[in-house]
């Protein structure tokens, strides 16, 4: 009667074990990034590789122990030791790191995720409706041609009465130009200003002609006074508008949410991220009225622009914002790439334990 071998039956568990949670962090993060795979779908994929590179792991290990014997078999030692390798780096490099890292980072940092977000979002929409920094740059615009323009006017009287070069000629006609490039500043079109054929032979007809001037130059400036004040009142609506309104108080109601949550609540997750989703558009919409910090502009208003915690919803964009920004100090990256691969390396070591018929010289 053949004893229990307790030693194998403990191994084959702690495999199990091992495995199960490597093959969830993969299924997680497969089902989280392309949802359309289904969570059965992403749960086969992690079982057939992580089972794959148990077995290439075993492969490794039989390569390296010397007592094994590879004569007249294809490729010998070498080929089965570079094939073994290859196929563990392969689910590694392609499959375990990536998606074990992705999920543990997701449920150590989401939470911090979309409080950074809500906030920063929230500030942006409080700008919106509390200051007047857009109203001001309006009327900047305007005080500043406003100011060139009566400076201008001066040089025109001045060059009438210039004693060395009385009345209207050359250099009176350069401040004229100068004068239209005043004007078509912050203008869809060139301002024009109509000269008189005959500008006068003596200084009470020159001054009527540059009356003249001054009249179309300040109808120009009145039109312009028109087209800064409709901005003004499209800054105002924007400002007191119900859907921004609407937009602040569910942000607020989505940071309570946020912080009272336990663990990883996807229903609740989900809602914030429609409240996040929908004031990008309207920041994106009204970004020509806000002072944008760093690189929020381009984060904000960039074709396809999306709440961090979706973003999160990707592996390719995680690896990405980590080799290239530091939005995951301090959340232990580094740390979930170790764990992810020393529970990979436990599980190979228990299958090899359970179902390797022979015993292995390289780990013995």
């Amino acid at each position: 009667m053949r004893s229990l071998n307790f030693t194998k039956i403990i191994a084959i568990l702690a495999f199990m074990g091992l495995a199960g949670f490597s093959c969830f962090w993969t299924a997680e993060s497969l089902y989280m990034w392309l949802p359309s795979l289904t969570i059965y779908g992403a749960w086969l994929i992690a079982v057939v590789f992580f089972i794959v590179a148990s077995i290439c792991f075993g492969k490794l290990l039989k390569a390296l122990d010397r007592q094994a014997d590879f004569y007249g078999k294809l490729w010998g030692r070498t080929g089965a030791f570079l094939l073994a390798f290859f196929g563990l780096m392969v689910f590694w490099l392609c499959v375990s790191v990536p998606t074990n890292t992705h999920t543990l980072l997701y449920k150590a940092a989401i939470k911090n995720v979309i409080v950074n977000d809500l906030q920063r979002t929230q500030g942006y929409l409080l700008a919106l409706r509390d200051n007047n920094v857009a109203i001001k740059t309006v009327e900047k615009q305007y005080k500043d041609k406003e100011l060139a323009v009566n400076a201008l006017f001066n040089r025109l009287d001045s060059e009438i009465n210039n004693r060395g070069a009385e009345g209207i000629g050359h250099r009176f006609e350069l401040a004229l130009q100068e004068l239209e490039q005043a004007l078509s500043i912050g203008t869809d079109r060139p301002c024009k200003i109509q000269r008189q054929p005959d500008p006068g032979h003596n200084k009470a007809q020159w001054i009527a002609t540059a009356g003249n001037y001054k009249r179309q130059a300040t109808n120009f400036l009145t039109l312009f006074r028109a087209r800064c004040d409709k901005e003004i009142a499209d800054i105002r609506a924007t400002m007191n508008s119900k859907e921004l309104t609407n937009l602040i108080t569910n942000n607020n109601r989505a940071l309570k949410d946020i912080d009272n949550m336990k663990g990883i609540d996807k229903n609740i997750i989900s809602a914030v991220e429609d409240d996040l989703g929908k004031s990008y558009g309207y920041i994106q919409r009204n970004s020509q009225f806000i002072s944008f910090k760093g690189n929020d502009k381009e984060r904000y208003t960039r074709a396809g622009a999306m709440p961090e915690a979706k973003e999160m919803l990707s592996v390719p964009d995680v690896w990405k914002d980590y080799l290239t920004t530091d939005k995951f100090a301090g959340h232990g990256f580094i740390w979930w790439v170790l764990i992810a691969i020393l529970v990979d390396i436990s599980g190979f070591i228990f299958f090899n334990m359970a179902f390797n018929s022979k015993n292995n010289n390289a780990i013995a």
